[in-house]
């Protein structure tokens, strides 16, 4: 590998060109590497110089972003933020190999994911950073997967077709608190029913989908668990698979936003159980029910939390 692609490692997938040195390790000396080393072991060894940084520090960081005029030092700020978080991106990487993408490709995409959730991070809302930059992370990767895994695919134009098929089944589900006939689907997207059939065989054979970008590219696999003792009720499931679950999110308080990221696994926690949780909160697992249902009614009552769309670049 020449000495400009070696560079070019550290510096791909970013938004445009007055951030081009985000990704790049400051004293990182591309002169030292020879053609023989590994170029990952290489990337692995200059990101594990980088310090990891507190919660209080996210926030300072993340208030410059936000609140700051200064063009440079607002850069040099989600660059200290972007750098300290390249190992979530190596790690969260790692559980999408053998998709038909090289495995460094995957990590920069998924960079290109965390130097989004650096841009758009909202240092007030309480979460950690890494906690919010897992969703951006595993949305770029798995968009990645979908649109250049070396697979057989669908045609592009069937996959949008699919998208909103399965947007208008999440919309008549919330409306309606049960599964919609191919009938109701037809009539809520004023198409015939033998479109709605093709649309949904094309569905069964899709060989990618779980990993196929759903409700503006947020995934099938984000969301759902295979382990059905884990599994909570389809109609809730499908709620939380709308678009505008981060702001949905928002609407609730403190509790119930925890039994709900951890109910679905939300923001890189792990899915859990409701006596799982009724131990962690230290209430009863009825108890930790009768809150998620609580929630759940909160979120279907709301009008107002379409706006997720606007963080989808």
């Amino acid at each position: 590998m020449d000495m400009e692609n070696k560079e070019e490692l550290f510096e791909t997938y970013v938004l445009n060109e007055d951030e081009c040195e985000i990704l790049k390790p400051e004293h990182q000396n591309f002169t030292s590497i020879s053609k023989e080393d590994d170029v990952l072991q290489i990337y692995l060894k200059e990101i594990g110089k980088i310090s990891l940084l507190k919660h209080d520090e996210e926030k300072k960081l993340g208030k410059i972003i936000k609140e700051n005029k200064n063009p440079q030092q607002v850069l040099i700020a989600k660059k200290k933020l972007v750098q300290a978080n390249l190992r979530l991106v190596v790690s969260i990487a790692k559980k999408y190999t053998g998709q038909g993408v090289l495995f460094m490709d995957l990590v920069q995409e998924g960079s290109l994911g965390l130097i989004r959730a650096a841009m758009r991070f909202d240092y007030e809302r309480g979460f950690k950073f890494s906690t919010y930059a897992t969703w951006w992370i595993k949305q770029t990767i798995v968009r990645a997967i979908a649109n250049n895994a070396r697979t057989i695919r669908i045609p592009v134009h069937m996959l949008d077709k699919i998208r909103n098929l399965r947007k208008a089944t999440i919309e008549l589900i919330t409306q309606t608190g049960k599964e919609p006939t191919n009938e109701a689907l037809a009539e809520f997207m004023n198409l015939p029913v033998k479109k709605i059939e093709t649309i949904k065989n094309a569905m069964k054979s899709d060989p990618l989908s779980l990993d196929t970008p759903v409700a503006e590219d947020l995934t099938l696999e984000d969301y759902i668990s295979c382990d059905e003792s884990k599994q909570p009720n389809n109609e809730t499931q499908n709620i939380l698979l709308s678009n505008d679950i981060y702001k949905a999110l928002n609407h609730l308080d403190n509790r119930e936003r925890t039994i709900l990221i951890n109910r679905y696994g939300l923001f890189g926690e792990s899915r859990k159980t409701l006596e799982e949780i009724g131990q962690i909160l230290g209430f009863s697992k009825e108890r930790i029910r009768q809150i998620e249902n609580q929630a759940i009614k909160k979120l279907r009552e709301e009008k107002d939390i379409g706006h997720l769309k606007e963080y989808i670049a």
